[in-house]
């Protein structure tokens, strides 16, 4: 129990060192790569996937999506799409080959489709390389370029905002 606070406080440290050395700066190509960062028991729809490529104009397959789950069973650590908590290490180090690709890979935009207080998702969003951050949820609102305040399962109201938000920024035409 001491050491779990301990390791949140080492991973808060490198949040807000993360923080502090942000600074966005505009792109002036078009929007090649998404990333959506999401909590497996309230995931993006499926569904409504498309229309938010279609309105960022990227295609499906540059969309590249992390979920955060619980705890891993053993069908699910082979899956690299899904992280725990027990895959982020001391002081935010990420542990698997795939989070640490993840998280260096230079997004056009993340989108941070969760509202938990989860320390795993923050020092995801957080130490991503991405360019433009996107999230819903109010109390992410430093880690975040961009936050649109939608509960988790309005996509439609989501990705119509984001939309006209990100022509407004001039992200996207």
């Amino acid at each position: 129990m001491f050491l779990t606070g301990l390791k949140a406080k080492s991973i808060i440290k490198q949040i807000d060192k993360a923080q502090q050395a942000r600074n966005y700066k505009a792109s002036t190509t078009a929007v090649s790569s998404v990333a959506i960062l999401q909590d497996v028991d309230k995931p993006f729809n499926q569904n409504n996937l498309s229309s938010l490529c279609k309105a960022i104009g990227v295609k499906s397959k540059d969309v590249a999506i992390l979920e955060y789950v619980k705890t891993l069973t053993k069908e699910q650590r082979e899956q690299p799409q899904l992280f725990s908590d027990k895959q982020v290490g001391w002081k935010g180090v990420f542990k698997t080959k795939s989070l640490k690709d993840f998280s260096a890979t230079p997004f056009d935009i993340l989108i941070s489709y969760y509202t938990p207080e989860n320390l795993s998702l923050k020092a995801m969003t957080a130490l991503s390389a991405a360019k433009f951050k996107v999230g819903i949820d109010p109390a992410m609102e430093t880690y975040n370029d961009l936050t649109i305040h939608v509960a988790t399962g309005q996509e439609v109201v989501f990705t119509k905002e984001l939309e006209k938000y990100l022509k407004i920024l001039k992200v996207i035409n």
